[in-house]
């Protein structure tokens, strides 16, 4: 039992970390790793995308991520450590290029990923409907539901770019590659 618990969070558990130790070492370096951000349409933002989610504009910013980040990867590494982290590198990539498209401001943070492992989630059970699939996707309803107001939310310092265009990859990615399980 103990071991299946460790498998299931190894990976979710090293992704909450990275971003955690890039937030720390933001402090302790002087550069402000921000600036590292996705910067919309210009070519040198393109290299904020996979760097995107590890920084963070704040503790609070980098709290309201970081335990969905985990939850959430669980729940996707249920279905294997292949879908975990493929799923991962091509989430941070589609909801990246989106958030460089769409926004209007550097765009730091994990939430895109967040989003995406949401929407990614809930849509692979309503194109699967497996009992595994659909008990999954419960439970990301019942614990974090409420994400969907942030899709609306436009408050200053809130990219409503990089919440919309996570949502619109995990939907996007849940057609491309579904969930199948690897073990």
């Amino acid at each position: 039992m103990i071991n299946t618990l460790k498998q299931f969070i190894a990976e979710p558990l090293w992704l909450v970390a990275i971003v955690i130790v890039a937030y720390l070492l933001d402090f302790v370096i002087p550069i402000d790793f921000n600036r590292f951000g996705i910067h919309p349409r210009s070519f040198m933002g393109l290299f904020g995308i996979p760097l995107s989610p590890f920084l963070h504009g704040g503790f609070g910013h980098l709290l309201s991520n970081v335990f969905p980040l985990f939850v959430l990867g669980i729940l996707i590494r249920t279905h294997g450590r292949r879908i975990f982290l493929s799923s991962t590198v091509a989430l941070i990539g589609l909801s990246g290029i989106f958030t460089w498209l769409l926004s209007s401001a550097i765009v730091v943070g994990a939430s895109g990923l967040v989003f995406a492992y949401w929407t990614y989630l809930i849509t692979t059970a309503i194109r699967q409907r497996t009992m595994q699939t659909i008990i999954i996707a419960a439970i990301t309803l019942l614990l974090y539901g409420g994400l969907i107001l942030g899709l609306g939310s436009f408050r200053e310092g809130v990219s409503w770019a990089g919440h919309f265009s996570g949502a619109a990859a995990g939907v996007l990615l849940a057609f491309i590659m579904p969930i199948r399980d690897d073990g």
